[in-house]
């Protein structure tokens, strides 16, 4: 069964880079994939570099297990430890923000991010402004006109090397 999956990216130690490389490695492993924007924001409850974030959509038919596995995977290859205290500055982090319509507490789904950091949900606005929120009526845009979460993200021009599937 195939599943819709929304995961955000980001990183504020050579960020452009990491997010470079997070991009090809689901290009590489999944088809039809769909970059939002890159948006960079000031670290929130740490002194370092500002972060680049963004959402990228795909679909699969991975369980949610063998795709957290392939993302420890991947982040491990481009030098994120998640040993390190948090919150930290760190390389490539990718989150599952959503898989399909499933709500778990266990698994963090939806992410809680999503409600509560403006550089989550201003890129899922961006790929996916209809989608409703898990367990919700309210679609992202309409999550996002309500927001008052008060953060400053800004655009950030980024290429991708035209490499989108």
């Amino acid at each position: 069964m195939t599943v819709q999956v929304y995961l955000g990216l980001g990183a504020n130690i050579e960020p452009q880079q990491c997010l470079r490389a997070g991009v090809a490695a689901v290009q590489q492993a999944f088809a039809q994939v769909q970059l939002s924007p890159v948006y960079q924001t000031q670290a929130i409850d740490l002194d370092g570099p500002d972060f680049l974030n963004m959402v990228v959509a795909l679909q699969t038919d991975w369980t949610l297990s063998a795709l957290r596995d392939w993302i420890r995977l991947i982040e491990q290859q481009h030098g994120r430890q998640r040993s390190q205290s948090q919150p930290a500055s760190h390389r490539l982090d990718m989150d599952v923000l959503l898989y399909g319509e499933r709500i778990s507490g266990d698994d963090h789904l939806p992410r809680a991010d999503i409600l509560q950091r403006a550089y989550v949900l201003k890129p899922l606005v961006d790929i996916a402004p209809q989608l409703l929120y898990p367990g919700s009526q309210k679609t992202m845009l309409e999550l996002w006109q309500e927001s008052s979460l008060g953060q400053t993200i800004a655009p950030f021009a980024m290429d991708f090397h035209g490499s989108q599937k």
